[in-house]
Formats: C-alpha cells, sequence, structure tokens
C-alpha cells in the first residue's frame, strides 16, 4: 500500500515547501527548490526505490549524490533576494528519504486501517517520546479516538514535518 501511494503521486516543481501544501503533497512528489524536473524525477525514482526495495539512509544518499552533483543541484546559491539557499545536501537528502518514506508507509497504513475499520474503529495515537519529539505530539501520545473522529483530518501522521509519530 505504500508502494501504490507513492507511485500515484505525480511531480510538483515548487522553489518553497509551502507552494505545495496539505492535499497537493499527498498527489504530488515534490522538493524544495528543485526547479528541474530531471532533478526532481531522480530524487523521486530514488525516493520510489527505497520505498519498494527498502534501501538504507546511508545508500539513498551515496546514490544520489554524485547525480544532484553533476546536474548542478548540490551546494549552496543565492536566491532572486540575494539570500542564500541550500540545495542539495546529506541533511537534505536524509530528510527528503525520511519524510517521504515515513509518508508513504503512513499513507499505506491509513488504508488498510480504512479498510479494517468496522472491525477495528479505535485508533491510538502513538509518539516517540525522544528528546526530539515536539511537546504537542508527545501531549497526543496514548490518545484514543475513533477512526471517523475530525482529529484524524488533521493528526493523522506525518502531520508535522519530520513527524515520526503513527498509529
Amino acid at each position: 500500500k505504500a508502494i501504490a501511494y507513492f507511485e500515484s503521486k505525480g511531480y510538483k516543481i515548487g522553489w518553497n515547501w509551502y507552494e505545495t501544501l496539505n492535499e497537493s503533497h499527498a498527489k504530488a512528489f515534490t522538493v524544495a527548490k528543485a526547479m528541474n524536473l530531471d532533478v526532481l524525477k531522480d530524487i523521486g525514482d530514488m525516493v520510489q526505490k527505497a520505498v519498494k526495495e527498502g534501501i538504507t539512509e546511508r545508500d539513498f544518499i551515496k546514490a544520489l549524490e554524485p547525480t544532484l552533483k553533476a546536474k548542478g543541484w548540490w551546494g549552496k546559491t543565492v536566491d532572486e533576494n540575494g539570500k542564500e539557499v541550500q540545495l542539495g545536501s546529506p541533511y537534505r537528502l536524509k530528510n527528503i528519504y525520511r519524510n517521504n518514506l515515513q509518508s508513504a508507509y503512513m499513507a499505506g497504513r491509513y488504508k488498510a486501517f480504512m479498510e479494517n475499520a468496522d472491525d477495528r474503529p479505535y485508533w491510538q495515537y502513538t509518539a516517540v517520546l525522544d528528546a526530539a519529539t515536539r511537546p504537542a505530539h508527545a501531549q497526543l501520545h496514548g490518545k484514543v479516538f475513533r477512526y471517523d473522529d475530525p482529529f484524524w483530518d488533521t493528526f493523522f501522521p506525518p502531520s508535522d514535518w519530520g513527524c515520526r509519530c503513527r498509529v
């Protein structure tokens, strides 16, 4: 289900992450500042491979770095306002890897949960509860709501950038 979710997405080019907020992220793969479809597809293809084959974060970065460097999407550049911005870097690739895999896996879980909602109508929010957990997510840990509660419209993980929570 995670693979099917990721494969169903199209591509959306955008300079800033907020250009494709909410529903658009569910339907399109995007990477901020990847303004060339060729670069975006290279990253998207590698995310898809990671979801399908379970490649590690290290192998994901190792495979993409030379390709992105060769295409000029690496290091820092200056935007139209003269502000320095980061293109490709190991840190960005790590974030792309983690956030997209988490989104795909949770989309797959959501579909499976919905298919079984008649037998298991109550879902529990689970946070990681370590030093990196947002306080708002920690407060939700252990809370239980019916599958059709409006809570899940907003808080089904990942509900924020870098969210590691699950249901």
